[in-house]
């Protein structure tokens, strides 16, 4: 399996980098952090998969971590008027 992501949280990232003037030529970096994960700033590497919305990268995903949770998928939901991201497993297909 492949790490997926969906259209909101594609959406989600584009609308964060619009409104926080990200460079040209960076993107939101997925990282593992403690139990959890987290973004961090970033260019994209030979090895990276690289998530795109309307023509922009938004999304930079390690092939460390596609190995390691290649079974989750990212998703954003509104909770109080802001985005959250949140990572769930993937339904396993027969």
């Amino acid at each position: 399996m492949m790490f997926q992501v969906t259209e909101a949280a594609l959406k989600a990232l584009y609308r964060g980098r619009i409104d926080a003037a990200h460079p040209e030529g960076e993107a939101m970096r997925l990282i593992k952090e403690g139990d959890g994960f987290g973004f961090k700033l970033g260019a994209a590497r030979l090895t990276d998969m690289v998530f795109q919305h309307e023509g922009q990268d938004v999304l930079l995903v390690a092939s460390v971590l596609n190995r390691t949770m290649g079974h989750m998928r990212l998703d954003a939901v509104t909770r109080n008027g802001k985005n959250t991201f949140v990572l769930n497993e993937q339904p396993i297909s027969k």
